[in-house]
């Protein structure tokens, strides 16, 4: 029912600086033939008509439907990333289905790939349909309304409190990390290591989803609100260790190229400031946080770009060295910004 929490780093612009230095180009576009055209026309068609009855029908119903007859849902991504890997779609590299899905459909349209997108757009049709076909079926029941809405309150609630407000963070603070684990390293280093897939996320949190909901669904005098808590909690702790694969394999290429104890007492150091950052930006106003982050990367942003050019030419311990000392002046002064508001916002 509740969709995974999307999130982007904050930093997104410095690493998106750092990532294009190992950006692969992209082959030179396919002539497509009439038939392909034709059946990539019909697709298309199909897919924005689709696209537009989703949209327009109640969000309530749609989560319901993603959660329990979503499974579609993986097959799609599980495709988008077949699409990602095969044809090396470097700039679609986004756990978010929304952005993701137009960047694969932009790239395969200007490569000539038109069989491929049509195939693409056909299997993002099938699923739409089962989801469209699940809503139309949960809108005549009764019964299925007035759980949803006793569900869809206790959430509310549950999100109200301070342990879920902060518990609803974990999976975005989960991605900061690990976007700055991949952002240190060189482009070969980071290759090595896939990024996490909507599809291995939604396998990993699939149980505690539905532990959740059952306990969220439950008739009035069986419901334990407490228990209802820390399964929230669990959902969100499970959806920020779905990348544990990811951090280790990260972690194992750091020690390739260049990385040292040393490096890895300032790596740690680096991710100690960040945690400490995020429980501040938990009660400071949302635009003033994003001040202090916006002032500590236009600070030290050109002084990380060149020393990690030098560093992806040339992987070594003193330059890995420098790039981390250097990461943790811009954490540090990001940090001192974020503390005057954070004692402001608890008086």
């Amino acid at each position: 029912m509740f969709e995974p929490l999307r999130t982007t780093s904050r930093l997104a612009p410095l690493f998106a600086c750092l990532w294009a230095c190992g950006a692969t180009p992209a082959p030179a576009p396919q002539t497509a033939s009439p038939d392909a055209s034709a059946k990539l026309e019909q697709a298309s068609q199909a897919h924005a008509e689709l696209a537009k009855k989703l949209a327009a029908a109640p969000h309530d119903l749609l989560s319901l439907c993603q959660t329990r007859g979503g499974d579609c849902l993986i097959s799609v991504a599980e495709r988008r990333e077949e699409l990602v890997s095969k044809h090396y779609l470097t700039a679609c590299r986004e756990p978010d289905a929304e952005k993701q899905s137009p960047c694969i459909a932009r790239e395969l349209e200007q490569r000539g790939l038109r069989a491929e997108l049509a195939a693409f757009y056909e299997t993002e049709n099938w699923c739409s349909n089962r989801l469209l076909e699940c809503i139309a079926t949960s809108a005549n029941d009764a019964e299925q309304a007035a759980t949803r809405e006793r569900t869809r309150t206790r959430h509310e609630k549950i999100e109200a409190t301070p342990e879920g407000a902060t518990a609803a963070r974990a999976p975005e603070f989960a991605k900061e990390k690990l976007d700055f684990i991949r952002a240190i390293l060189p482009p070969k280093g980071q290759a090595e290591c896939a990024p996490t897939t909507d599809a291995a996320c939604e396998k990993a949190i699939k149980g505690p989803t539905t532990e959740y909901e059952t306990e969220l669904a439950r008739a009035p005098a069986a419901y334990d609100a407490k228990r209802a808590l820390s399964l929230y909690v669990a959902l969100q702790q499970a959806q920020a260790e779905c990348s544990a694969p990811e951090r280790r394999c990260l972690l194992a290429q750091m020690a390739q190229n260049g990385g040292t104890p040393d490096t890895d007492k300032l790596l740690k150091q680096n991710l100690d400031i960040i945690a400490q950052q995020q429980k501040l930006r938990v009660v400071v106003d949302p635009d003033a946080a994003e001040q202090c982050t916006t002032a500590g990367v236009s600070q030290y942003s050109s002084r990380i770009v060149s020393t990690y050019q030098a560093y992806a030419a040339e992987p070594g311990t003193f330059l890995l060295q420098k790039l981390q000392k250097t990461f943790i002046s811009m954490h540090q002064a990001q940090l001192w910004c974020l503390m005057p508001l954070a004692k402001a916002a608890k008086r």
